[in-house]
């Protein structure tokens, strides 16, 4: 089946029919794959050391990725049945998934995957996707448009709030906000989510509250992931989301 593709931002997991895609994406190294006698030989003592498997067929590079579970080590009891008997595997080996974690399209220059734990564990995707580091956070809340800073703030930031502070910065929400009538218009819609008094209209700057459930309350509300239902006018927070074409 062929998938619908998603071009990944961190912010959508993918259904079952549809894969996320970076593309103009550059891989980190050159593999001769039409002479592959040319490529280092392994030998049985780096069996422990593989990181991941690499297939190339004539438009796609495959990767999959590899962990010590899939090593089969001769002391435990592997046994493979062969001329109507079992026979106990004596060699170290390795078992192979059927399905690949990541696929490099060599005409398109795009990579395409569906998890991007597994990626990631291949390939360094940080420039897409990461946490805030301690630097970006102090460089994010010294900007103008903040007040109120809390001396608990490393207190209430938890992993999730910095991967979301990092997508605010990634998609210059905030250099957005500097725009008074913009500013305006988000403090007017932050009412119906309870964040009317973080919003000074008069010197357009967000209050940073010292509350945790509060200061993530207004994370969430800046890297837009809260939706308010016209129906039953519950509040929701999204785990998942992409522009809608």
């Amino acid at each position: 089946m062929r998938k619908e593709k998603i071009l990944f931002d961190g912010q959508y997991k993918p259904e079952g029919d549809q894969i996320l895609e970076i593309e103009n994406f550059s891989l980190p190294f050159e593999i001769d794959f039409n002479n592959p006698l040319n490529l280092e030989k392994i030998e049985i003592d780096d069996i422990d050391l593989i990181k991941g498997l690499i297939i190339s067929d004539q438009d796609i590079i495959g990767f999959q990725c590899f962990d010590r579970r899939r090593i089969i080590e001769p002391s435990r009891l592997n046994i493979i049945f062969k001329g109507n008997t079992f026979s106990k595997l004596e060699e170290k080996g390795i078992t192979i998934d059927d399905k690949l974690d990541v696929v490099f399209s060599k005409q398109n220059k795009s990579l395409l995957f569906y998890s991007y734990h597994n990626a990631s564990k291949i390939f360094d995707l940080s420039e897409y996707y990461r946490e805030a580091t301690e630097q970006e956070i102090n460089s994010f809340f010294e900007q103008k448009i903040f007040s109120n800073i809390p001396e608990n703030l490393y207190e209430i930031i938890d992993t999730r709030m910095k991967k979301k502070i990092f997508l605010i910065k990634k998609n210059k929400i905030i250099e957005k906000l500097t725009d008074s009538d913009i500013f305006k218009e988000v403090a007017k819609y932050s009412k119906a989510f309870g964040l009317k008094n973080y919003f000074d209209t008069t010197s357009n700057k967000i209050k940073i509250p010292d509350d945790k459930k509060e200061f993530k309350k207004i994370i969430s509300f800046l890297n837009e992931d809260l939706y308010k239902s016209p129906i039953s006018e519950i509040i929701y927070e999204t785990n998942s989301k992409r522009e809608f074409r």
